[in-house]
């Protein structure tokens, strides 16, 4: 009798507690997992966030040996986020949208003087999903880059370069693509891009630690770039990119916060996801294939799940997971500070999706 009931019992908690079991396996694969991409790419400095409806399924920062030595890391450490910023212009933008205040279909010159001629009839939905074919704005010459003072000089410095090709016809990934929405974004509003996203987004979320800054002792909870070679921790020296640049990159945040961000985005605090729903589908080009972006995020497939995310400067991702609907979507943020081999972000949250119990 009692083999009888213990069996019973064990297979209670074995069905009712199963996503307990699975939470517990997660937690120790994933602190395994950053552990093994620590010592096979030689991260220096790692964090990662997993949130599933919400509520914190995984958190933690990983240090090496070696950036032991010299640095402090905890899960409020800011890390840069580079084009991960771009989500923030996105989500502007097609707030803006929902207030039909902006038309994607419209051409961007409608909201913004001074675009060169070639750009006139390029709508916004093609800058956003980099299918504008519009050139670089900036020039790299061997030392460093080389920038125009502000958007409108940037703009009359590009007149003279002619489009790479017809709006929506191929994908080229360029920050001008972003300048323009900030200054769409801008005209429209009638308030600085920075301004908007503290009012719309930072503020009403409460992400207190997200914000631009230049790399100073005054802000030791930074974590700074690096490269390892030889076994040394070599610097890596941020490009000064000009105040203009903040809807393409120069943001910096810390785990909690940009979690907070994606899970607002999700659960349709800052756009109904009614509306989300639609936008988050993949850009069709004019032949009728589909491009990698939707509505400026990545865009992808894995069995059932469809992947939105950004990468931000091939060091750090993140990403919403999700079946049929928002409302059950998985969310991970993975940052990283370099490594030894140019290892990709998507190799490293392709492996963290791989491990978690969905």
């Amino acid at each position: 009798m009692f083999r009888i009931i213990t069996q019973v019992t064990l297979c209670f908690f074995a069905l009712s507690g199963c996503n307990f079991l699975d939470e517990q396996s997660d937690t120790q694969k994933l602190k395994g997992l950053l552990a093994q991409h620590a010592q096979k790419y030689q991260i220096p400095a790692q964090g990662l966030l997993v949130l599933h409806q919400d509520k914190e399924v995984f958190k933690e920062v990983y240090s090496s040996e070696l950036f032991k030595k010299e640095h402090a890391l905890n899960k409020d450490s800011l890390f840069p986020i580079y084009s991960i910023s771009k989500l923030f212009a996105s989500i502007l933008i097609l707030q803006f949208v929902e207030e039909q205040k902006i038309a994607l279909d419209s051409p961007a010159s409608m909201y913004v003087k001074g675009l060169p001629i070639g750009w006139q009839n390029i709508p916004v939905s093609a800058f956003l999903n980099h299918a504008s074919g519009v050139p670089e704005y900036f020039e790299r010459d061997v030392k460093q880059f080389t920038f125009a003072p502000n958007k409108q000089e940037t703009f009359e410095r590009l007149k003279a370069k002619p489009v790479h090709f017809a709006p929506a016809t191929k994908i080229r990934y360029t920050q001008t693509n972003y300048l323009v929405l900030a200054a769409i974004l801008e005209s429209v509003s009638g308030v600085n891009y920075e301004k908007l996203v503290e009012q719309r987004i930072l503020t009403p979320l409460g992400m207190n630690s997200t914000l631009r800054l230049q790399l100073s002792e005054r802000y030791p909870n930074v974590v700074k770039t690096y490269h390892v070679k030889a076994g040394k921790l070599i610097e890596f020296k941020p490009i000064q990119w000009p105040d203009y640049s903040a809807a393409h990159g120069g943001y910096y945040s810390n785990l909690e916060d940009i979690g907070r961000f994606l899970s607002a985005v999700a659960s349709g605090k800052l756009i109904s996801q009614t509306q989300l729903q639609k936008y988050f589908q993949p850009y069709r080009l004019r032949d009728g294939n589909i491009g990698y972006f939707a509505s400026g995020w990545d865009y992808g497939r894995n069995w059932q799940f469809q992947e939105l995310g950004h990468d931000g400067g091939t060091l750090s991702r993140v990403r919403i997971l999700f079946k049929d609907k928002l409302d059950d979507a998985y969310i991970i943020v993975y940052f990283t500070n370099g490594n030894s081999d140019g290892v990709w972000s998507r190799v490293l949250v392709d492996a963290v999706q791989s491990s978690l119990s969905l």
